[in-house]
């Protein structure tokens, strides 16, 4: 290949690259470290769920509970966070954490690009493994989680609501799950004549 080709390759990297970081703009998705207040921050089974507070947005995310993040995601405090993967970093001082979920689907639907579904199967397969009075997690396949760039879907930790009908869903092991383009939720998963809310998705621990 020649330098003249390289070169026009090389710009023409840099200006998607120039593009995909002003479309996150626009959306209210940081693309470089900025400050943001930490809100909130509870241990469910071996993760952190933190909502963090910045500028433009307001966002829950989840992270292993590691020392580490226990120590960035104190309450209260001001982190950075940065855009990166497909979640982010958060740093306090000299220490980093990176998230491993998202736990505000809707707002983060409403601030990311849409993708479609790599399955037309909206079938997910699981399991259930943690219970607590506010949450069930189980882990297994999601499909539709694709919809807002979620990859890889296969081995996937979906946090539901505790009630009744998540109970339900939660113990079939086996369920639709539903993707919705605006409003709450984001996702459903259903088992006949009962829904669930999907509140979280997360890679396994």
């Amino acid at each position: 290949m020649s330098r003249r080709a390289l070169a026009v390759g090389f710009s023409l990297l840099l200006s998607a690259c120039a593009t995909a970081t002003e479309t996150l703009s626009g959306l209210g998705i940081p693309t470089r470290a900025g400050s943001a207040q930490v809100l909130e921050t509870i241990q469910r089974g071996g993760y952190l769920v933190s909502t963090l507070e910045g500028e433009r947005f307001t966002l829950s995310f989840t992270f292993p509970s590691t020392p580490e993040c226990v120590r960035v995601l104190q309450v209260p405090g001001l982190v950075g966070y940065t855009r990166v993967g497909r979640v982010g970093d958060i740093e306090r001082g000299a220490t980093v954490c990176s998230a491993n979920g998202i736990a505000s689907l809707e707002a983060w639907r409403d601030r990311s690009a849409r993708f479609e579904v790599m399955s037309s199967d909206g079938t997910s397969t699981y399991q259930p493994f943690f219970v607590d009075p506010a949450v069930i997690m189980v882990r297994g396949s999601f499909p539709q989680l694709s919809r807002i760039g979620w990859s890889p879907t296969r081995d996937t930790v979906v946090m539901l609501p505790r009630n009744a009908a998540c109970d339900t869903v939660a113990n079939a092991t086996e369920a639709q799950l539903k993707f919705y383009p605006s409003g709450f939720p984001a996702f459903t998963l259903s088992v006949d004549d009962s829904h669930c809310a999907v509140i979280g998705v997360a890679d396994p621990l």
